[in-house]
């Protein structure tokens, strides 16, 4: 997590499934503190607390249409793996 005196700024969730796979959800930084490398910081954590933990690897889900994130992710070294297509 990151704040900026009271404000909460941003947040990453990390964990460790019960196969022992890295898995990291939740990554958000609000608009207006967006652009200034808070998002690469929060996953460069959780990425060293899964390392520090065994991982070995981490997966992640993010929305196709999120070019932001996606070029984020990209950066770190994860690659696509799979798309799942949802209807409603």
């Amino acid at each position: 997590m990151v704040r900026e005196e009271e404000t909460f700024v941003g947040s990453v969730m990390a964990w460790i499934d019960e196969d022992g796979d890295g898995i990291i959800e939740d990554l958000f930084v609000r608009n207006p503190y967006r652009k200034h490398g808070i998002a690469k910081y929060l996953l460069s954590q959780a990425l060293t607390y899964l390392k520090d933990h065994g991982c070995t690897s981490a997966e992640l889900q993010v929305e196709t249409a999120n070019s932001s994130a996606l070029s984020l992710y990209h950066s770190a070294g994860f690659n696509g793996v799979s798309e799942e297509v949802r209807y409603l």
